[in-house]
């Protein structure tokens, strides 16, 4: 199961890791969303999506492959070439060890392992205003950025209500309606930001 999780799809005539780091992507998701209800009771849904963010990104899990020494590990084959292993790679990697050991001695002990590979050795914080964290949640899911747009202005100019949607690829996310873009652009983001937990 370890062979098979340090084995990059680029390896023809090989089983690759891809179904593993399928399936230890929700295990993950899952140990960590446990974890950080279980140690912070006070914290609102928010603040705990943001912790949760900033731990399953690729960067945090690339870093706990590295700790783990995973990454000159992993098998690669021919067409992936000569450079380094990317973080990506190296994340998926994580996610596919996760993955086999659920699947080797199921999630308690997957559980143990991201308690003690991931939550106790990352900082985790709340902080960051929701358009960063945005960002950050949809470059780590494949780089398209959001797009904030001005949909209407109402109001006298000296005290005006800006109405601002957020989209992800073309599709509206979230709304804010705000005395200033900022702010509108902020609640927006925080909106965009439930929906996107909400399908994770």
């Amino acid at each position: 199961m370890l062979r098979i999780a340090l084995t990059h799809r680029s390896v023809s005539h090989a089983e690759n890791n891809e179904r593993l780091e399928f399936l230890g992507d929700a295990v993950i998701e899952l140990a960590v969303r446990w974890g950080l209800v279980s140690d912070n009771s006070e914290a609102s849904e928010g603040e705990l999506t943001r912790m949760k963010i900033g731990l399953v990104r690729k960067a945090t899990l690339a870093r706990c492959a590295d700790r783990l020494g995973l990454r000159e590990s992993i098998v690669t084959g021919i067409a992936f070439g000569s450079g380094p292993v990317p973080d990506a790679v190296a994340a998926d990697a994580y996610e596919a060890v996760v993955g086999a050991l659920f699947v080797d001695s199921g999630f308690s002990s997957a559980f143990r392992f991201v308690m003690e590979t991931l939550l106790s050795k990352e900082e985790i914080s709340s902080s960051g205003d929701a358009k960063t964290v945005l960002q950050e949640y949809c470059q780590a899911r494949g780089g398209s950025l959001p797009v904030y747009t001005t949909d209407l202005t109402a109001g006298p100019s000296h005290d005006p209500v800006f109405y601002i949607s957020v989209s992800v690829k073309g599709l509206v996310l979230g709304t804010g309606r705000a005395s200033s873009k900022k702010k509108a652009q902020e609640l927006a983001a925080a909106e965009a930001l439930q929906a996107l937990e909400g399908k994770d």
